[in-house]
């Protein structure tokens, strides 16, 4: 395994860190700057399912890529919360929905040869929704069915790692 021999604290918040670090590989070489994002909080993400077996879709406002993205619900843990408390509080946020049947999948790393983002992965049937939404997050929200989030997929309208990897997780092992 490569080994660390020295930090270089580059930027630091409660959202992410910026590392540069001297790493000494498991030949001997060493890199004497090998950067590493550090996310202090781990994450959650959930496939909300609905009982005609559809997927709730949302479609958020991301800053970083100037784009209206399809996505699951997904968002940091906060605090002392589980990982099943953030999912809940997530959904409810970002879709007015309260869950039941929720379900721990798995968890994963989206981007392991740059950070060290844990995401846990959920997925949920909905016991009450209302219409709303967190306007500063979502722009819009509706169900879709796993055939049309498979097109979506396939056409490339979702760029979102996290929701790929969930969506196709859930497509393929629980529905």
């Amino acid at each position: 395994m490569p080994v660390m021999l020295e930090r270089n604290v580059i930027y630091e918040s409660d959202w992410v860190e910026l590392y540069s670090d001297k790493v000494r590989m498991p030949n001997g070489t060493v890199f004497t700057s090998y950067h590493k994002l550090h996310f202090p909080h781990e994450s959650i993400s959930v496939v909300m399912i609905n009982e005609k077996d559809e997927i709730m879709m949302i479609q958020a406002k991301r800053y970083i890529t100037s784009r209206l993205e399809w996505e699951i619900p997904a968002g940091r843990i906060e605090g002392d919360e589980t990982p099943e408390e953030a999912a809940r509080r997530e959904c409810l946020e970002e879709t007015g929905c309260i869950l039941k049947d929720l379900t721990y999948l798995c968890c994963y790393n989206p981007n392991n040869g740059m950070s060290d983002l844990k995401v846990h992965l959920f997925m949920a049937r909905v016991e009450t929704e209302t219409a709303d939404i967190d306007e500063n997050e979502i722009n819009a929200k509706q169900w879709v069915s796993k055939e049309n989030v498979l097109e979506m997929l396939k056409e490339n309208r979702s760029q979102c790692g996290v929701s790929v990897l969930g969506l196709l997780y859930v497509i393929q092992f629980c529905l």
